[in-house]
């Protein structure tokens, strides 16, 4: 059954989600925010759907990092 969603950025938000989840944890936090970066500098017909991807890979990458040691 296909999802209704509001907008192409919650289309692209959720794909990015779902296709890539598992395959971010292989690829390190830089080469996410990396990408993330590059699909929210495009422009044109498919920016909003690409700027929902980009923050879908943000949101991997965020999740992606390692825990900071607290101190006592």
């Amino acid at each position: 059954m296909a999802r209704n969603y509001p907008n192409d950025f919650a289309r692209g938000y959720e794909y990015a989600r779902r296709r890539y989840g598992e395959l971010a944890a292989c690829f390190g936090r830089a080469v996410l925010l990396d990408l993330a970066a590059a699909l929210a500098r495009t422009d044109g017909g498919n920016a909003e759907l690409a700027r929902g991807m980009a923050a879908g890979f943000a949101e991997q990458a965020g999740a992606n990092r390692a825990p900071v040691a607290r101190r006592p």
